[in-house]
């Protein structure tokens, strides 16, 4: 009898694929021996809130050039989310595909010792809430007083709360419990800082990438990525398909000066009225960061509420989400995939206007099409993307 698929879940943004990218995807493959890997690709906008520097169809292309068998597009709702409801959905829609492991960086290499933070949370003592609000109450920020809550029933654990991957690996494991699966996690320890303004060509972040390559500095850039994403890169600046942010800024900031911002996810009271008075008298969404992050409202927060506000997504509209139902295909290796694992989720591939009208959630398609006119490109863009394959 033929044995099932060991089938690798990754999910990622490779905004732009890198070194550090190239090294967590072998690393992966040489934990788990897979017969097949699968990406699942934040959207046009990204968890942060941010408008991506490379298309999701370009980004795929880098990811299945660099191992990976199948990349698929987490919808955007999903996309744009906390690192809970981010994670939720992208294991979510890696289970519906037939995984059988998910590797995911973190800065702690330990999985017992992540995965009892993990099951802390899901499953908290009677006095965690209790320590959690005293802390938040007197002042302190949401994530250092849920670390400083952690610390105060688990003293072992509780830095692992201060390292932004070690959150986010948290909450893929919190998302396999809630999911109640099989799934086995792996740890592929990080080598770099999440938001390193230096490039270092083995273990850059995406970040000091994209800097890089805005101020033009294309040979440090080039430097800690992949032959195929430079020459990806290059064809997307050279075919001006990269977003102006002076454009998403205009895009942002008439949205919030002409709407009403109170029924936003995750809009606090109080908060609606300093983001309109803000909008009114910024220039650019970084001055609105500057103006409106501190330690009760963090900059990813508030680039959060930013894509929700151009989105024109409601709270309501969130609270009744379900899990994604079905997802796009964005690149594929024809010869290394068992598609009949995708039977318990619908797996689409776009190619005419009429089928993403049929497939898409609308607010998918809005982010596109958003995406478009920040590369001053024709609304048409979504319907001429065409699948990478090999």
């Amino acid at each position: 009898m033929k044995s099932a698929p060991v089938i690798l879940g990754i999910v990622a943004e490779y905004d732009p694929f890198h070194n550090g990218h190239a090294w967590h995807l072998s690393q992966a493959r040489k934990a788990v021996q897979p017969d097949s890997v699968y990406v699942v690709l934040s959207s046009c906008l990204k968890q942060r809130g941010e408008p991506a520097m490379l298309s999701p169809y370009d980004r795929a292309c880098c990811a299945l050039r660099a191992g990976a068998d199948a990349v698929f597009s987490l919808p955007v709702l999903w996309t744009v989310r906390d690192a809970e409801h981010y994670a939720l959905g992208a294991v979510s829609l890696l289970c519906g595909l037939g995984i059988t492991h998910i590797a995911f960086g973190a800065e702690t290499p330990d999985i017992e010792k992540v995965k009892r933070v993990a099951d802390f949370l899901e499953n908290p003592s009677s006095g965690f809430p209790d320590e959690l609000h005293a802390l938040l109450s007197s002042g302190m920020g949401y994530p250092a007083a849920l670390s400083g809550a952690v610390s105060r029933f688990l003293p072992a654990e509780g830095e692992i709360l201060s390292s932004p991957n070690n959150i986010l690996a948290i909450c893929y494991l919190r998302a396999l419990r809630k999911l109640n699966t099989a799934v086995i996690p792996v740890i592929i320890p990080r080598r770099n800082g999440y938001h390193e303004s230096v490039i270092r060509p083995e273990a850059p972040s995406a970040s000091s990438l994209r800097s890089a390559l805005v101020r033009g500095d294309y040979a440090g850039a080039f430097s800690a990525v992949p032959d195929f994403t430079a020459s990806v890169i290059r064809h997307a600046f050279l075919s001006s398909r990269i977003p102006d942010l002076t454009v998403w800024d205009t895009l942002l900031l008439e949205k919030l000066r002409t709407s009403d911002l109170s029924s936003l996810p995750d809009i606090s009271e109080g908060l609606d009225d300093a983001l309109k008075k803000a909008a009114v008298q910024a220039t650019s969404s970084e001055e609105l960061v500057e103006q409106l992050s501190s330690r009760r409202y963090t900059a990813s927060r508030i680039r959060r509420l930013f894509a929700y506000a151009v989105l024109s997504v409601t709270n309501e509209r969130i609270r009744a989400l379900p899990l994604p139902a079905a997802t796009l295909l964005l690149s594929l290796r024809k010869k290394n995939v068992p598609t009949d694992t995708w039977k318990n989720l619908p797996v689409h591939i776009a190619v005419s206007a009429s089928q993403w009208r049929d497939i898409a959630d609308p607010e998918d398609l809005a982010a596109w099409r958003l995406w478009a006119s920040c590369c001053r490109m024709v609304d048409t863009l979504p319907f001429t993307e065409r699948i990478y394959t090999e």
